[in-house]
């Protein structure tokens, strides 16, 4: 799975999609399968940087335990602190990209269902659908 790639053909996609004007049916339908194709890609690398937090967050945990269990009586809690400081750091950047992701993917799923909508409205309004 080459997350990279997929990063760049969503952006190749979204950017094909914003050529198409949004008030002319045919190219709405364009922009849906485009920005569809997209959506795909990016449910993906959502899901992998899910992955790569919940990794972070159990190293940091695991971590902290260790550091805890070697540490003498009286240290275990600074001990335990100062093992996972760097982990922290890597935690809040992975929650960062995990939520842009995620943020972006509901965006994008709500994006396509208002343009689907406008289709089906245009598709009744002008072609003369019940």
């Amino acid at each position: 799975m080459d997350i990279d790639q997929y990063i760049i053909d969503i952006k190749k996609f979204r950017a094909q999609a914003d050529e198409y004007n949004a008030d002319a049916p045919g190219a709405i339908l364009e922009k849906i399968r485009l920005l569809t194709a997209a959506h795909m890609l990016m449910g993906r690398v959502s899901a992998v940087r899910d992955g790569e937090y919940l990794r972070i967050y159990a190293a940091r945990k695991a971590a902290y335990a260790k550091a805890r269990k070697s540490a003498g009586r009286g240290d275990k809690e600074s001990a335990g602190e100062l093992a996972i400081e760097e982990f922290r750091m890597l935690e809040a950047d992975a929650m960062q990209e995990k939520m842009m992701w995620k943020n972006e993917f509901t965006s994008l799923r709500e994006y396509i269902y208002e343009l689907r909508l406008r289709v089906r409205h245009d598709m009744n309004t002008l072609g003369g659908g019940d």
